[in-house]
């Protein structure tokens, strides 16, 4: 095979998990920052941004964990779906707060029993300007559990990706999974990155639902910032995915024990590999786990000429990981 990794493997360096969507009780979590951060320390996580609501929280790094300056901030949108209706964004490797962000002060509120408070911007773009300002780096968050208009985010520019995966809006309503913007970002010409995160307020419920993997050259906040501006990462609530490769039009992945691996592509043109009794076999499994779970698996497309591709691997609890579009 004629091996031509897909970015970020094959380029060495150190996968870190991240937890990039988390509150403390800055704004409305349930822990102090000192506290959410030997929480997720405990938990495995190398790198921690506490995104409280308007709030800027800065803790200084330690040894075993990077902190990044962040935020989650809002903006107005164009095409509101019912009055007062906001997106919001986070935001990493930021230094200050806009006291007045410009934004139309009937959508902005302070919840005072829940220690929260939103602001906006006048729309996505003009905070994307601001951000760059900076120097930071932004997603759109949980465009499902805001119930964002498309249109919002296809008539604006700056964002480097959106937040694909939220754990939190996943187990408190069923609108975790905002793939279908993803999806039609993508069909449009558009290449965001995704994040998957666990939306942390109350850690013995949801911390750890859900990371992002960043691959960096050395453990450090600079680097892991330039991994999400670039997209070196994938993102998961279950597996991993260890190999992406190109042999052709075809794609061969490398993966923890999974039931499903899926090349997904505009319309309907996606194919995928499973296990089982009426497994599909677009492709051929190359190896197994013990209990015969796809752990390598080649996929050859039907539509090798396609507008996108990105890969997802489904376990066998029905948990998924996504790569960023390849």
């Amino acid at each position: 095979m004629n091996t031509d990794y897909v970015y970020p493997y094959g380029q060495g360096g150190e996968w870190l998990k991240c937890a990039l969507h988390t509150h403390s009780t800055v704004s409305d979590g349930t822990l102090s920052p000192t506290n959410l951060l030997r929480s997720y320390a405990e938990s495995g996580f190398d790198v921690v941004a506490i995104t409280d609501h308007w709030r800027l929280t800065e803790v200084p790094s330690t040894e075993s964990l990077i902190t990044l300056p962040s935020a989650e901030l809002g903006f107005d949108l164009k095409y509101p779906a019912y009055p007062t209706q906001s997106g919001e964004f986070l935001v990493y490797g930021i230094s200050d707060l806009p006291e007045d962000p410009g934004g139309n002060r009937a959508n902005w509120q302070f919840n005072e029993e829940e220690n929260w408070e939103a602001r906006t911007f006048p729309d996505i773009t003009t905070a994307m300007k601001w951000a760059d300002s900076q120097g930071a780096v932004s997603y759109i968050a949980h465009p499902y559990w805001n119930e964002l208009s498309i249109d919002d985010l296809l008539e604006s520019q700056g964002f480097a990706g959106i937040e694909v995966f939220n754990g939190s809006a996943e187990v408190e309503c069923g609108r975790g999974d905002s793939s279908t913007w993803w999806d039609v970002l993508l069909r449009n010409g558009r290449r965001p990155f995704g994040i998957g995160t666990d939306d942390q307020h109350y850690p013995l419920f949801e911390l750890g639902l859900a990371w992002t993997m960043v691959n960096v050259r050395e453990r450090t906040q600079a680097a892991v910032l330039d991994a999400l501006r670039t997209g070196a990462a994938y993102f998961s609530h279950g597996p991993e995915i260890h190999e992406i490769v190109r042999d052709g039009d075809a794609v061969e992945i490398a993966c923890s024990p999974a039931r499903s691996v899926i090349l997904h592509m505009e319309r309907e043109y996606g194919v995928s590999v499973s296990v089982g009794r009426g497994g599909r076999r677009n492709g051929r499994i190359l190896e197994t786990s013990p209990d015969g779970l796809i752990t390598r698996v080649r996929i050859e497309p039907n539509h090798p000429e396609s507008i996108y591709r990105r890969v997802s691997v489904i376990d066998s609890a029905g948990h998924r990981a996504w790569s960023n579009p390849i």
